[in-house]
């Protein structure tokens, strides 16, 4: 049998050396990675603008990521605790000058709950006060369980947040009353508050709501609690 030197032997295809000697040759496949917009950044193309196909197939690429992360730009809107605090002192002071909007809850109304909405006239008038004025006031909620009070409260607030398709934010629960706070749209409007928040029109998410069925009812997981998700 002929030995074979170390040169000689390298120069040797390793594709012919596979197949004299039966060798297995597996076949490694490429490993696809997947990427999301809020933990990747975009990555950078190198393309020949001069090859037509190229250069159309990196714009679209380009409008599919600017699209994608258009997405993710949506913030939830949230006060701090400070925020919070300067909102309470100006309900306050407006309520001392009888300027602050309040709206009494029918007494039929008053157990507000994700089963059992207001109606759509005293959804309307809360909706025409936010309107007109980004702090009101809604007495009467949950009368008849002061326990139940504080989730009323904030079912309201979130019912009035999906009807407005604007942020509220409880301000402040009072016993069977509620402060509701929702900022306006133009920076420069008259008794607009100065909060210095992350708030844009249009560009916040929304809180995830209870899902209703084609009766209207809200559907229940397994645990019994309300199946919820963000709506588009």
């Amino acid at each position: 049998r002929t030995m074979i030197g170390l040169p000689a032997y390298a120069a040797i295809p390793l594709a012919l050396l596979a197949t004299r000697s039966g060798a297995f040759q597996p076949s490694v496949g490429v490993p696809i990675h997947h990427r999301t917009a809020a933990v990747c950044s975009p990555a950078t193309h190198h393309i020949d603008r001069g090859d037509s196909s190229l250069a159309a197939a990196a714009s679209g690429e380009q409008d599919g990521e600017e699209e994608y992360d258009e997405e993710y730009e949506l913030v939830e809107f949230t006060v701090t605790p400070e925020q919070i605090a300067k909102l309470r002192k100006e309900a306050v002071k407006r309520d001392s000058r009888k300027k602050l909007p309040k709206f009494f809850l029918p007494p039929e109304e008053t157990a507000v709950s994700e089963d059992s909405p207001p109606s759509p006239d005293t959804m309307g008038e809360i909706l025409r006060l936010l309107e007109n004025d980004e702090l009101v006031e809604v007495r009467g909620v949950s009368k008849d369980s002061k326990k139940r009070a504080f989730d009323a409260c904030h079912h309201l607030a979130g019912m009035v947040e999906d009807a407005l398709e604007k942020p509220v934010v409880v301000v402040e629960q009072k016993g069977f009353a509620v402060r509701l706070y929702s900022p306006f749209d133009e920076e420069g409007r008259e008794g607009r508050i100065e909060l210095r928040s992350s708030y844009e029109p249009g560009k916040w998410r929304r809180k995830a709501k209870p899902v209703r069925d084609i009766r209207g009812q809200i559907v229940r997981g397994e645990d019994g609690k309300s199946i919820k998700e963000v709506p588009e």
